[in-house]
């Protein structure tokens, strides 16, 4: 199925090109903060760590946005308890955007994105969750971005 170029399939997957590209080109930004933080801490630190944790937060959000997406596409509705789902992640963001202390909002963003892709597994395991190809793209991201995080975490601490 292609679109103007925009949805060309690869491989057996079925991952849509556009996605693959978007998603991945969206993990540079935490990537290249936490190369920052640990190359050039001095001057380049703060700034990176407080773009990092931004984007942590803004991660957990579109995660929990993606839940509230995929639940209302459900054929018979959404349940109350999927769109709950939506919302939570939401909720565990506000620490990140509304505390000071990078120690906490860091701890935030590295249990929140492990949980929340194990929940994601679990729902798409039973069938009630998002496409087997936007976990196929999910889970080496959440991986990458995960160490990214522990990795600034660890400079950060450190430091």
């Amino acid at each position: 199925m292609s679109e103007a170029g925009n949805d060309v399939r690869a491989g057996q997957t079925g991952l849509p090109q556009a996605a693959a590209v978007l998603a991945y080109a969206g993990a540079l930004p935490p990537i290249i903060a936490a190369l920052l933080i640990w190359m050039r801490p001095a001057d380049l630190g703060a700034g990176a760590t407080q773009l990092m944790l931004l984007y942590g937060g803004a991660l957990i959000v579109f995660f929990g946005g993606v839940r509230w997406g995929v639940a209302v596409m459900r054929p018979g509705g959404p349940s109350f308890f999927s769109l709950l789902g939506g919302v939570i992640p939401l909720l565990m963001a506000f620490p990140v955007f509304l505390l000071e202390d990078t120690f906490t909002r860091f701890l935030i963003v590295i249990i929140a994105l492990p949980i929340l892709l194990w929940d994601d597994l679990r729902a798409t395991r039973r069938g009630s969750g998002a496409p087997d190809w936007y976990l196929g793209v999910r889970t080496p991201l959440t991986i990458l971005m995960t160490v990214s995080f522990l990795l600034a975490f660890l400079k950060t601490v450190t430091a």
